[in-house]
C-alpha cells in the first residue's frame, strides 16, 4: 500500500498538479511514516493518535490495512473504529489510539520521550491555495509544539516534502532548534529527512 492517496483535482485545481491526479500525503500516512522512522532509530513501541476524520472510508487513510500489509497483526482492539488497537510485528508495537490531546506520534527511545506533531498535504501541487495550506500547516505544527512541552525531551514537526515546506524548513530550522523543535520532511514514498541547519 502506498503512502500517497491519488485524488482527481476539483475543477478549480485542474492543471495545477504534476500529472492527472493530486497526490495527497494524508496526516495518518505521515504518522505511519514517522512510526517506521522511529523504529529505525531504536523505538520498540510507537503510539499514533489520529483524528477520526483521518480514517474515514471516503477521505481517510487505511491505517489498519497499511499496518497489516507491513506485517503487523492486531492483537488488541479498542475504540469505535476498525483501526484502533495494538499491532505487533516481531519486536515492534504500534498503538493506534484516537484519544485527543496526546500528540500525533509518541515514542520513547533510550529513555528519551519523543512527541511528533504531524501534518499532511498535497505533494505534487503548484496551486497557490494548496501551497499556502502546506506553509500554514508547518507553521501551525511548530506553534502547537511550542505550547506543549510537558514531560517531553524531543519535539519534532513532520510535514510532507514539497518545495514550499522544504524552503521554509531550511529557513527556520535553526531558530526552531533553539527552542528544542526539529523539523522532518516526509516524501511520498515514506522516506523521512531531518532538516539540519
Amino acid at each position: 500500500m502506498e503512502f500517497t492517496t491519488n485524488r482527481k483535482p476539483p475543477p478549480g485545481r485542474v492543471g495545477n498538479c504534476d500529472g492527472p491526479f493530486e497526490q495527497h500525503l494524508l496526516e495518518a500516512a505521515v504518522m505511519l511514516a514517522l512510526s517506521q522512522w522511529l523504529f529505525t532509530l531504536g523505538a520498540e513501541e510507537v503510539t499514533i493518535h489520529p483524528d477520526g476524520m483521518h480514517v474515514r472510508d471516503e477521505t481517510g487513510f487505511d491505517i489498519r490495512g497499511w499496518l497489516e500489509e507491513k506485517g503487523f497483526k492486531m492483537n488488541e482492539s479498542y475504540g469505535t473504529t476498525r483501526h484502533g488497537g495494538v499491532y505487533e510485528s516481531v519486536a515492534r508495537t504500534v498503538r493506534v489510539d484516537f484519544r485527543p490531546g496526546c500528540g500525533d506520534v509518541v515514542a520513547v527511545i533510550g529513555g528519551v520521550r519523543i512527541l511528533v506533531e504531524a501534518k499532511g498535504g498535497c505533494i505534487n501541487t503548484n496551486h497557490s491555495g494548496q501551497c499556502s495550506k502546506l506553509r500554514k500547516h508547518l507553521y501551525e505544527a511548530v506553534g502547537m509544539l511550542m505550547d506543549d512541552r510537558n514531560n517531553v525531551d524531543r519535539l519534532i514537526v513532520a510535514v510532507p516534502l514539497h518545495r514550499e515546506t522544504e524552503k521554509i524548513a531550511e529557513r527556520v530550522a535553526r531558530k526552531c532548534r533553539t527552542v528544542g523543535i526539529e523539523i522532518v520532511l516526509v516524501s511520498g514514498d515514506g522516506n523521512v529527512r531531518l532538516v539540519n541547519q
